[in-house]
């Protein structure tokens, strides 16, 4: 029988707590990159759910006919600016070679970066299908335009670069026309704390693929309590939980409390360590 501590909270109303603790105690035998490829084996699976019942709504396109539909499906856009050159079985594959893809992109041109987002939690913690890659990258201007002639050479398709360029926004969106898969690529501030994000960063190895880099899981737990804070966001606040029952006393909890104090996460901090289980020291 699981053990549940008072305070504990399960990721969903409808599963028990003791099936809640069992199914995490079997999640902390995975490795990070098991974790990984969970979560992109399972995004793959929700791609090709959406592919066949597009079909079976459709039956009578053609591929090249279907392809605004998966776009729609997939990315939330009534209308498709960019050519789409992939085949089905382009669309349902994995987003590991997204991610590759990239790492090997921005390291050939010298940018650091490190994945965040839902991705990374789901790495680091419970895992989930996503919808898109985040990426926080960080370049000197004379880089701007290297970097969006190889993503252009690549096949994506990169739309907003004078407004990051000019400041008046801090994110691409790009998409890969072949699989359809889109990447949020955000330009780091210039503070302490976004500076420690990068000298935190892990590279963490995926088997059968090759090594990207992640936020550190610390790090990330403070970026989603201060994101949900202000989104008041319960994904945020299960993905936080998520990785504090997975990554449990191997996180460096004074790391965790002196940057909660700094950014004003203290209070959501401990909620989330008691939700998720755990005891510290202090």
């Amino acid at each position: 029988m699981a053990i549940v501590k008072p305070g504990y909270q399960s990721q969903a109303s409808d599963t028990s707590l003791e099936t809640d603790v069992y199914e995490f105690a079997l999640l902390r035998q995975k490795s990070n990159s098991d974790r990984f490829l969970m979560t992109t084996a399972f995004t793959s699976s929700t791609r090709r759910f959406c592919v066949s019942g597009l079909y079976q709504r459709h039956p009578n396109l053609t591929e090249a006919e279907l392809a605004p539909y998966v776009a729609k499906a997939f990315l939330g856009l009534d209308a498709v600016p960019f050519p789409i050159t992939g085949t089905v079985m382009t669309w349902i594959q994995d987003s590991n070679e997204l991610a590759l893809l990239l790492h090997n992109l921005l390291t050939e041109i010298q940018v650091p970066y490190y994945i965040t987002g839902g991705v990374a939690s789901s790495t680091y913690g419970e895992v989930r299908a996503t919808r898109d890659l985040d990426i926080v990258f960080t370049l000197e201007q004379t880089q701007l335009s290297v970097l969006v002639s190889q993503l252009e050479a690549n096949g994506f398709y990169v739309p907003g670069v004078e407004d990051l360029r000019d400041g008046r926004v801090q994110t691409l969106s790009i998409t890969h026309q072949v699989t359809i898969s889109r990447c949020d690529l955000v330009l780091a501030q210039d503070s302490k704390f976004d500076r420690l994000k990068f000298a935190r960063r892990q590279l963490i190895n995926i088997i059968g693929y090759g090594s990207v880099y992640f936020a550190s899981p610390e790090d990330l737990v403070l970026n989603k309590l201060r994101w949900g804070q202000r989104s008041n966001s319960e994904k945020q606040w299960r993905d936080v939980i998520g990785i504090l029952k997975v990554q449990g006393q191997a996180l460096d909890f004074d790391y965790l409390f002196q940057w909660a104090e700094t950014l004003d996460l203290t209070e959501a901090l401990s909620q989330a360590i008691i939700a998720a289980g755990l005891t510290t020291e202090r």
